[in-house]
């Protein structure tokens, strides 16, 4: 119950249950798409994410994975991502990026509900890292497993403006197999924007991205990102 009671009234809940830190980012991404065969293709992801106040860099992030479509509404996938993570207070002096692997297993289910079409996203996925000296400042060769991580995404798209196509969506995710087992809650994410056309196979979504990440310690980071997505697909 706890985690619906987040899920629709996520400031609240954050409140009741610890201080929060405000923060605001901004995250770039690009998505390359393949066609392998009328039922697979592969997709490739870019990503960099900075804070704003003070201007400091945060996160990369490169995704890979290969999908299978089932019919018109089913999409599975597998594939692994790596981040290069520094730490999440940005007037830390030590910025060393720690790598972070994390391999995933999606299921997503498409409908439409009269103009609206609706994505349902479930993703598991195991995350390990690097693990840096004791001063934080070198990294050695030994890699933990962090946790698991389960997420659920409902995403809504819908006509908006000529082409334009309006788009909303929140996610939760959580966490299980964790150091700290109070720490179930890993984050809740709301965003609202537009999907732009700029060719038949190149769109851009430009939105705002809400973010409530709970720390191990159980406060909370709270974000508010700008949010610019690019998606090329090639045949």
């Amino acid at each position: 119950m706890k985690y619906v009671f987040f899920f629709l009234f996520p400031v609240i809940a954050a409140q009741s249950q610890g201080l929060i830190e405000h923060q605001s980012q901004i995250w770039y991404g690009y998505y390359l798409t393949h066609s392998l065969h009328t039922k697979w293709y592969v997709q490739g992801e870019v990503h960099t994410r900075h804070f704003i106040d003070p201007l400091v860099h945060h996160q990369n992030a490169f995704r890979a994975h290969v999908h299978r479509t089932i019919g018109d509404n089913w999409d599975l996938s597998a594939g692994a991502a790596l981040f290069l993570n520094t730490p999440n207070d940005p007037r830390t002096a030590n910025r060393l990026a720690i790598p972070e692997y994390r391999p995933h297993l999606d299921i997503v289910y498409k409908h439409r509900v009269s103009k609206v079409r609706l994505d349902h996203r479930f993703r598991s996925e195991m995350r390990f890292n690097r693990v840096p000296n004791a001063s934080r400042t070198e990294l050695t060769d030994a890699i933990n497993f962090s946790n698991y991580r389960l997420r659920y995404r409902i995403q809504a798209l819908f006509p908006f403006i000529k082409r334009i196509q309006g788009k909303v969506n929140t996610e939760i995710l959580l966490n299980a197999a964790q150091e700290n087992p109070a720490n179930e809650l890993d984050q809740h994410r709301m965003f609202a924007g537009v999907s732009i056309p700029l060719r038949d196979n190149l769109t851009v979504d430009v939105g705002y991205l809400h973010a409530f990440q709970q720390r191990p310690n159980l406060n909370y980071y709270e974000r508010s990102i700008l949010s610019i997505m690019v998606y090329h697909r090639i045949p």
